[in-house]
């Protein structure tokens, strides 16, 4: 990947920085299609926090550094039809963990003792998880679930064209023509907000049945790859990415984002591919998603949570079935025929039992093959 030259004079507010703001969107929304229309969080909580993060994010890296929905508890809320109480307790609970990693300063450390074999695992479940209720949305309406996969594999070599909007576009052309969503269900104004506190005992169970499988991912994934990927296209900002700063962001927002029912957050290196990919090279890419984000739960919360309710479920399930195929392929990275085992045994566990059991189910195993190669 071609590195960002330090000497280039960047516009933090131009037409590539907005491409650049909608780069990560493809596998955003189908994250808060399911969190609104599936779990019932508020679209304004949602969005308003989404923004209010990416900005101040913007202002302080100045990078385009996005935020996404933490992947294993998005899939497992989703794919179980959680309560809000659950998920926003889930997420307070890993920003608690989050910020005690990051002020520890040994995240470093912590994070190179992970066996990568291990996570891979938990992807490869992660997928079966998300495909397997994409499939079960699809069979709402299979030609159309089909007609999508379709669309989203033909764009699939064009990453310049977002295929979660063009999706977006066809369901809201279904709305339409089928009278499903009309003229008089748009409204204008300020949302309302309920305030949400998280519940211990939701804090517990989710944490058992996903935060901490998601600990374990977000590690690898932010701790590795993000901070890797980001002084490998930024060298010149090499002295402030950091493992432990990055936690500390997540640690903060996670536990102030689950009040006002937003999702739990995490920052990620597919994020950053993809805003660098459609052109981001500043903050500026966050200010101006973010700025869109805020506007967007502000003053049309309503019509999105109507929009989200009513969004024909197939064609979720074929969003949730591409970003499936997506974490899938990803979790075949770097996998012998040796370590494959490992994987599949825990991708096993994973899908049929638990996220959690399934990621120590692969962590025993890599450490019994380990000693046996020794």
């Amino acid at each position: 990947m071609i590195q960002n030259d330090p000497r280039e004079k960047i516009k933090k507010f131009s037409l590539k920085e907005l491409g650049g703001a909608l780069g990560d969107w493809g596998t955003l929304i189908p994250f808060v299609i399911g969190y609104v229309s599936i779990v019932g969080l508020n679209p304004a909580g949602i969005f308003l926090t989404l923004g209010l993060t990416n900005i101040i994010l913007g202002i302080k890296f100045n990078l385009p550094l996005p935020v996404q929905p933490q992947k294993t508890i998005g899939t497992i809320a989703i794919s179980q039809k959680w309560n809000p109480s659950l998920v926003i307790s889930t997420g307070f609970a890993t920003g608690i963990i989050w910020l005690l990693l990051g002020l520890s300063k040994f995240l470093g450390r912590i994070a190179n003792k992970i066996p990568m074999i291990t996570v891979r695992g938990i992807q490869l479940g992660l997928g079966l998880i998300l495909g397997w209720t994409g499939i079960t949305f699809i069979s709402d309406d299979i030609l159309l679930g089909l007609f999508c996969i379709i669309v989203l594999l033909i764009f699939y070599k064009y990453k310049k064209v977002p295929s979660s909007i063009i999706l977006i576009g066809i369901g809201i052309l279904i709305l339409v023509f089928t009278g499903a969503f009309s003229i008089g269900d748009l409204s204008f104004g300020l949302p309302f907000f309920q305030l949400t506190f998280p519940n211990w005992n939701d804090f517990l169970y989710g944490m058992i049945f996903a935060g901490i499988a998601q600990l374990f991912l977000t590690l690898t994934n932010v701790m590795i790859a993000t901070v890797s990927l980001a002084k490998e296209l930024f060298p010149e900002k090499i002295d402030e990415i950091s493992a432990d700063s990055l936690a500390i962001n997540m640690g903060l927002m996670n536990m102030i984002n689950p009040f006002i029912q937003g999702m739990p957050l995490c920052h990620g290196s597919g994020g950053l591919a993809a805003q660098y990919a459609f052109g981001a090279r500043s903050g500026g890419s966050m200010i101006i998603e973010g700025s869109i984000e805020i506007i967007l739960g502000l003053f049309f919360s309503d019509i999105l949570f109507t929009f989200f309710i009513r969004f024909p479920q197939a064609i979720l399930g074929a969003m949730l079935f591409y970003t499936a195929l997506l974490l899938g392929r990803i979790s075949f990275k770097e996998v012998n025929k040796r370590s494959m085992i490992v994987v599949v045994v825990s991708a096993l566990f994973c899908f049929f039992i638990n996220i959690t059991i399934g990621f120590f189910v692969g962590l025993v195993l890599y450490l019994i093959f380990k000693k046996i190669l020794q």
